[in-house]
């Protein structure tokens, strides 16, 4: 018996706060988390708990968002 593969719908949103860019990461249309610039590196941001991870890249900080959504996925 194999598993049907899920649909899951994330978008990326582009923002500027204080004058610096923001990545707004949604799934679903919820917001679960944010990448944020801090001088030459990149700060992963999760909503639900306010959890703070460190990147190297924007792509990274999106990786480590998507991660930990989804092992604290309820």
């Amino acid at each position: 018996m194999s598993k049907k593969d899920k649909k899951i719908e994330v978008s990326v949103k582009d923002i500027e706060r204080r004058h610096q860019p923001v990545q707004q990461i949604f799934i679903g249309g919820r917001l679960i988390g944010e990448v944020i610039t801090d001088n030459d590196r990149f700060k992963a941001l999760l909503t639900a708990d306010q959890s703070e991870f460190n990147a190297r890249s924007q792509e990274e900080g999106l990786e480590i968002v998507l991660q930990q959504y989804h092992l604290h996925q309820h």
